[in-house]
């Protein structure tokens, strides 16, 4: 078997790696919703952590990370900004939207439309398609 360079297998990965793109991916489309949301002075990670306290009503901290699959630190960081701003609060149960995390998700809402089509823009229908679909596999194993 031949051996592999270091500049070779360099190459194979920029050529090839999927975690490289998706990362990529990643971080564009997290840039885009920051920036539509850095007037209400929140982030795309905590409003989709605000989503799910909505939904959900009352969880717990390791809730949130395993339905987000989101790392424990990441949680605990995120949660202390939204806890700091007064968004949300914790209690025997777990952790609620607050009154003031209600209205704030509520004020959003159109910056957070209008990245959504600025997304949209960017990928195409085809690579919103993908995605959906490519999430909804994930979320079926």
């Amino acid at each position: 078997m031949k051996q592999i360079t270091p500049t070779q297998l360099a190459q194979k990965l920029a050529d090839e790696c999927i975690a490289f793109r998706v990362r990529v991916l990643n971080r564009v489309i997290t840039n885009l919703y920051d920036a539509a949301l850095k007037p209400f002075g929140i982030t795309v990670n905590q409003t989709t952590i605000l989503a799910m306290l909505t939904l959900a009503g009352e969880v717990t901290a390791g809730e949130i990370g395993r339905e987000l699959v989101m790392e424990k630190s990441t949680v605990s960081r995120n949660l202390e900004r939204m806890r700091n701003h007064g968004w949300i609060e914790t209690t025997n149960q777990g952790i609620r939207v607050t009154a003031a995390g209600r209205e704030l998700f509520t004020s959003l809402h159109p910056a957070w439309e209008q990245a959504q089509r600025d997304a949209e823009g960017l990928l195409g229908k085809a690579g919103i398609g993908a995605i959906l679909g490519l999430h909804q596999t994930l979320r079926a194993k």
